[in-house]
Formats: structure tokens, sequence, C-alpha cells
């Protein structure tokens, strides 16, 4: 699968909290992936806003992914909070 577009959870590696997310994911044919995770807006909290790292569960399969730029939902659609990732390792998809 080159992409996924759908439901995934997202963990928070500093508490291990666990958050449902909406992504858009994609793979290229090297492995290397990223995309975009989106929550309601009034999930944009403190740890989210500041989140560097973390791993997401889609179907059953673990990924971790890093987040470069912390500035990235600032672009986010009315109504939402949108981050962008990278993978780091095997997709979760």
């Amino acid at each position: 699968m080159n992409n996924h577009i759908g439901r995934a959870i997202l963990a928070l590696s500093d508490d291990g909290s666990l958050l449902d997310a909406t992504t858009d994911l994609s793979k290229d044919d090297s492995g290397t992936w990223g995309g975009t995770l989106c929550f309601p807006a009034n999930e944009r909290t403190g740890r989210l806003l500041n989140l560097t790292e973390g791993s997401l569960e889609i179907n059953g399969r673990a990924g971790k992914f890093i987040r470069p730029d912390t500035s990235d939902w600032l672009d986010s659609a009315a109504g939402e909070f949108q981050i962008r990732i990278v993978g780091n390792g095997d997709a979760p998809f």
C-alpha cells in the first residue's frame, strides 16, 4: 500500500496518552513516508502544539515519526488542528 487516508491512533511519547487522528499519509518507492495528522480544533493543546515525535498505530501496525516544524498547524483549516509528520523507519500501513 502506498497511502493511508483514514483513522490512526497517536501515542504520545511523553505520557503514553492515546489520541484518535484522521490521517493522509503516503509512502514512496524507497519506503520514505509522511503526511498529515488531523484533530478537532479543541485538541490544540500544549502537548500537541509542542509535539516533535511520536508513534502511530494503524490496523495494529506501529510506526514512529518526527514532526520537523511545530508551527505547521498555522495552515490548518477552520475547525481543525493539522500537523505534518515525517516517518522514522517502517511505515505503519
